[in-house]
């Protein structure tokens, strides 16, 4: 664990906070409080000392600690309950009951799936007063429909859970993801102007932080011209805008896998332009052209 402020400690994830694994955070108080449970061993000194968990949202990589804290109070953002309640659940939200992909089942069984008994739930603007500090409920949908964000007011400091600047950009992947919603939640942090930014999968930033949130943004419209010259040379089903790699580059191992989530992106992309008509549709199966 990483100290970052008084009594604010950075869990660091295994695997350099890459997938399977996400940075968590620890909030010495009254109560102490844990936001997220994906950092790996990390969570073994805290073991018997969290009383709250607070869950940013329901991917694996951010909840698959749980059990490790059977004597806490869990909660989480309503729309995002059911993908910790339940195996089911998480399928549904995650679009992954639809998708036959056995190297990710694999994956799942292997993080321990365990359902969550929830204490409750977290709602936009809600405070938890430790004592020492208070934290905020940031409500930032996007990357799913309950995924948020925490401040702690003291030392405008944000949590932004998977708002997270990595040279990826945004992820908005599973068929409940927005990345319209996205843009607005980036830019609501970039208008708390806090000073320091905790991330689940990259390093603190302070300095040039406004910056960096921009840049973060930027990403989602350079897809969207990307995919817009794509265009160019007439219709295109979306199979073969997958073949393109516009957003992940390349389609590694387990390959299925990462065109179920290039073709989910490009769906929500192709929806926001026909929104704006910059594109239009043939009256053809599986088809596009442009406007």
């Amino acid at each position: 664990m990483e100290q970052i402020l008084p009594g604010v400690w950075l869990v660091k994830a295994e695997n350099k906070g890459r997938f399977p694994f996400a940075h968590s955070l620890f909030l010495e108080g009254d109560p102490n409080l844990l936001i997220d449970t994906g950092a790996g061993s990390g969570l073994a000194p805290l073991s018997g000392r969290v009383e709250l968990v607070l869950l940013s949202h329901y991917h694996r990589d951010h909840v698959m600690g749980n059990h490790l804290f059977a004597d806490a109070a869990f909660k989480i953002h309503p729309l995002d309950a059911p993908g910790v309640q339940s195996l089911e659940g998480f399928l549904e939200l995650s679009g992954l009951g639809r998708f036959c992909g056995a190297d990710y089942w694999k994956l799942v069984r292997q993080s321990g799936f365990t359902a969550t008994s929830l204490a409750g739930s977290i709602e936009d603007g809600m405070r938890f007063d430790l004592g020492t500090m208070t934290v905020q409920v940031l409500h930032t949908p996007g990357h799913t429909p309950g995924h948020c964000a925490f401040l702690i007011e003291e030392y405008e400091t944000v949590f932004a859970a998977d708002i997270d600047l990595t040279s990826f950009g945004p992820w908005y992947g599973n068929p409940t993801s927005d990345p319209a919603s996205f843009l607005k939640s980036i830019q609501r942090l970039r208008s708390l102007k806090p000073a320091l930014l905790l991330s689940s999968h990259s390093s603190p930033v302070r300095d040039g932080l406004d910056r960096c949130l921009a840049g973060y943004a930027a990403v989602i419209q350079q897809r969207e011209e990307k995919l817009y010259q794509a265009l160019t040379g007439g219709p295109k089903t979306l199979e073969q805008l997958i073949d393109l790699k516009l957003i992940y580059g390349r389609h590694p191992y387990p390959e299925h896998l990462f065109r179920f989530f290039e073709g989910n992106m490009i769906e929500k992309h192709l929806q926001l332009m026909l929104q704006k008509a910059r594109i239009c549709v043939r009256i053809l199966p599986s088809k596009v052209q442009r406007a």
